[in-house]
């Protein structure tokens, strides 16, 4: 009887040693799939997100909200490709269709690395001259047709705004990567169910404060992965929303060539100053009309 229960009890530690195992084996293969995952994440990336910012400078608004905020843009659709220390955005309108990540329906483009901040300027005239020209065929005699290069340097954008660079670059939106640290986690108030939040390290005061949530199975199955994001950007006074997916793709990308000169800005402050003009009598025969 002794010996068949020291067998009985051999055979129950045999049996746990053996589940232990089979379970630090299954732990360790999750690991990996979640590991492979976010390197291959870290090494590039394809994304798609509804977006949604809101300025934070009470009656005076930064200089890129008030952009979007005359685009109609606060609230839209963005899709984008990243790569070590380069992003490539691609906004459209909330009701554009984006069928192709860097399809033509897009009202402007937006490339950022750790150097410079470049900005399809061209695009989003061309986008806002249709929009006017649609909606007053008359007027839109007065807008003359875009024949500059599209792109303009954060400085040349700061220029024709009148504002200090810091209100127009964003180098700080290049540098994260796709590291998560569970010291890093942290729980907002409210949060779609399923979701683990991350809040990356601050490199200091002034610095975007980027918290991250996304299913942490997510990792483990399916080719995309679900997010949300809550950014703080001070240098902007705005916070961002973003809501999508994010898939691991390695992408080659490379700086806009296609570069107004410094000559040209003059040209362009004289263009937006016309603009305006415009705007005012429209609104004042607007005004009068009502």
């Amino acid at each position: 009887m002794a010996s068949s229960r020291k067998k009985r009890s051999r055979a129950v530690v045999t049996l746990l040693l053996c589940l232990a195992a089979v379970c630090i084996v299954a732990a360790l293969v999750l690991y990996g799939l979640a590991n492979r995952k976010l390197k291959a994440l870290q090494q590039g990336a394809d994304f798609e997100f509804t977006y949604a910012v809101t300025s934070q400078g009470g009656t005076t608004h930064p200089a890129l909200y008030s952009i979007l905020d005359q685009a109609g843009a606060t609230e839209g659709r963005m899709t984008g490709l990243y790569s070590p220390g380069q992003l490539q955005l691609y906004l459209y309108s909330r009701d554009a269709a984006t069928t192709e990540t860097s399809g033509d329906n897009f009202f402007t483009d937006v490339y950022i690395d750790a150097d410079q901040t470049l900005f399809n300027a061209g695009k989003l005239y061309r986008t806002l001259r249709d929009s006017v020209v649609s909606s007053y065929p008359l007027v839109g005699t007065f807008f003359p047709e875009w024949s500059l290069p599209n792109y303009v340097s954060q400085a040349q954008l700061a220029q024709m705004l009148g504002v200090p660079d810091s209100q127009v670059a964003m180098q700080d939106m290049s540098g994260y990567t796709l590291k998560l640290d569970p010291k890093w986690i942290v729980r907002p108030d409210s949060d779609p169910q399923g979701f683990t939040y991350f809040q990356f390290p601050s490199e200091g005061v002034g610095s975007p404060t980027l918290v991250l949530g996304l299913p942490l199975k997510s990792l483990l199955f399916g080719d995309s992965i679900p997010v949300d994001i809550h950014l703080e950007i001070p240098a902007h006074d705005v916070s961002v929303t973003l809501t999508g997916s994010v898939a691991p793709v390695v992408n080659n990308l490379s700086a806009p060539t296609d570069l107004i000169q410094d000559s040209d800005i003059a040209s362009f402050v004289q263009l937006r100053q016309t603009l305006e003009q415009i705007a005012q009598l429209v609104q004042s025969t607007l005004n009068a009309i009502q």
